[in-house]
């Protein structure tokens, strides 16, 4: 990325639910404000509440006089208010529109293991190059005009991916960016992850650092599971929210006698949002398994059938398999009583 930003020549976009000052962030913000001084557009949205203790006093005014056109979204007012569970949780980079990235990584130095938190952080991003990357800006610029009305009607054209890039994309199978948020009717995030199980015919691999879902999501891999399909599940390990940690655990008893095998990551905290079905279609991005993310908060995925990055996908489930413990049956009803009956309860909020 940090090399991509360093050869933009017309415009950066970035979007993140998290930015924390230290070596990445750092880095990347003294990119940006020389890209601005050479006339690049630079535009950078970050989530109030996602960010709310990790940035300075008025960071967004700073970045604004520095030339960064500036987004906080959905500014967090500690008042009751049912749209504060609106976040803006997607992780968007876009680069004179013909290079993306997304992924579950944030702009802070845990993310790269700089900063040792809960263990060693493993994650997931992707790099896309062409006609998709389209997708990612659009999200963006959705966002970022609902904010800056004085930029309604500018040209899109010079965003899209051949405008400085006119020669043609390699194509490796398909690549299809989608975004997600809860003001429409459409549960796009969970209706594909539905749909990949319920299509799924040999294999289902599955890497998410929360699992709190609905008993439609847990029918839907049970009677994959009770079909045939060998699904695996890799959670973390080493818990950052340890009720929500509790919650997920609450649901390894079900799955293990599905015929679902879990596996906790055992150097520490696993934040990588990836499906991979049949070894030929994946999903990669920002959604998780619980309800914040299928329901409440802005996210975005890229959905790859047969594409090029699907090798090193595979790649990195074996490798999981190599450092992750799975979890027996009579270790997972140690995890179901009670008090997790009681949290379940209030999963929506967790």
């Amino acid at each position: 990325m940090i090399k991509d930003l360093l050869h933009a020549k017309h415009f950066i976009f970035m979007e993140y639910f998290i930015v924390s000052k230290g070596l990445m962030f750092d880095t990347i913000i003294g990119i940006l404000k020389q890209k601005v001084k050479e006339g690049v557009d630079v535009r950078f949205i970050f989530d109030d509440f996602g960010s709310f203790t990790t940035v300075p006093l008025h960071f967004a005014k700073k970045l604004e006089e520095s030339g960064i056109k500036t987004v906080m979204f959905n500014r967090f007012i500690p008042v009751f208010s049912l749209s504060q569970n609106h976040r803006d949780h997607r992780k968007i980079c876009v680069i004179d529109g013909y290079i993306g990235y997304s992924g579950g990584f944030n702009l802070a130095d845990e993310y790269i293991n700089c900063k040792m938190r809960f263990g060693h952080w493993k994650d997931t991003g992707i790099r896309l190059e062409g006609e998709a990357v389209w997708s990612l800006t659009s999200m963006f610029l959705s966002t970022f005009y609902a904010y800056h009305k004085e930029y309604h009607g500018e040209d899109i054209e010079q965003f899209k991916p051949h405008t400085y890039h006119p020669e043609p994309f390699k194509n490796t199978g398909y690549v299809l960016p989608y975004g997600d948020d809860p003001l429409d009717d459409e549960g796009v995030g969970e209706s594909v992850y539905l749909n990949m199980i319920t299509h799924a015919s040999r294999s289902i691999d599955i890497m998410t650092p929360y699992f709190i879902i609905d008993d439609v999501m847990l029918k839907a891999l049970c009677l994959a599971s009770k079909n045939g399909v060998k699904i695996r599940l890799y959670v973390p390990h080493v818990p950052d929210k340890k009720i929500v940690f509790r919650v997920t655990r609450s649901y390894y008893y079900d799955l293990i006698r599905a015929g679902i095998e879990v596996y906790e990551y055992l150097p520490g905290f696993l934040h990588a949002k990836v499906m991979l079905v049949d070894g030929k279609a994946a999903t990669v991005g920002t959604i998780n398994f619980d309800y914040r993310s299928l329901y409440l908060h802005f996210e975005c995925n890229v959905l790859l059938y047969e594409a090029e990055c699907l090798s090193a996908i595979k790649r990195d489930f074996r490798e999981m398999n190599e450092i992750c413990a799975p979890v027996k049956i009579d270790d997972s009803r140690h995890f179901k009583g009670l008090v997790e009956g009681l949290l379940r309860l209030f999963s929506p909020l967790l």
